[in-house]
């Protein structure tokens, strides 16, 4: 093996032990799909050094919390949100124990279980991918790019970039077409884009910082943005 191959090879060993592990953990609750493997390309996409300092990513259901823990609470946006709602938590290190993440499948697909929707790949891995990317920016924030805003505004931010940037990495081609299709297409689908964006915006199914980017560089971004 030459130089070349050597270090290449080193890095992938090094790039996958920098990775978090992917650990399993449900309690009366089958999801409807393997999720382990969709999570562990979704944090391969992800440059390993946003990375450092996260042990594992741990899949689980809320159903199967203790009475104890599904009574308790944690904060968002300043509000208190009782944790057997939420989708996902972030948990920073703390005494001596590394970071690590909480995605509570159940209520991340809760209402697509039974769906025909779940059987398209692309709309699976969007499900998963935007709680658990929404999770990394805070250990994004928390750990390489702190900012002086609201931790929730940041996450989404990061959310939108990560999610983009696995979209390239996971399905080149159709990115590719994409690209072939841009100068007929461009303006009709950045409309369309923003359109869509605009209704999560109003029913609150995204935040302001997460439709700004999001909309970023939209034919339509001249447009008023809507209240929230």
């Amino acid at each position: 093996m030459n130089d070349e191959r050597l270090e290449t090879a080193e890095s992938a060993i090094a790039a996958t032990s920098q990775r978090p592990k992917v650990i399993t953990d449900f309690h009366g609750y089958e999801p409807p799909f393997d999720v382990a493997p969709i999570v562990e390309r979704m944090l391969a996409s992800v440059p390993s050094k946003y990375l450092v300092g996260l042990s594992k990513v741990v899949l689980t259901n809320s159903s199967g919390l203790s009475r104890k823990i599904r009574r308790s609470v944690t904060k968002s946006r300043k509000r208190k949100v009782r944790i057997v709602k939420a989708c996902g938590l972030y948990y920073q290190e703390w005494n001596n124990k590394p970071a690590w993440i909480q995605i509570f499948v159940d209520n991340t697909l809760k209402g697509w279980e039974n769906g025909f929707w779940l059987r398209i790949p692309l709309l699976r891995e969007s499900q998963l991918g935007g709680v658990l990317f929404h999770e990394i920016g805070h250990h994004i924030h928390y750990t390489t790019r702190p900012e002086h805003r609201e931790k929730e505004d940041v996450a989404d931010v990061w959310k939108v970039r990560l999610e983009k940037n696995y979209q390239r990495v996971r399905h080149p081609i159709l990115r590719a077409v994409l690209t072939f299709l841009k100068p007929v297409t461009r303006t009709l689908i950045r409309r369309f884009h923003y359109s869509a964006a605009e209704r999560m915006l109003l029913r609150g199914a995204i935040s302001r910082a997460e439709f700004d980017e999001t909309t970023k560089g939209s034919a339509s971004t001249n447009r008023r943005a809507p209240p929230t």
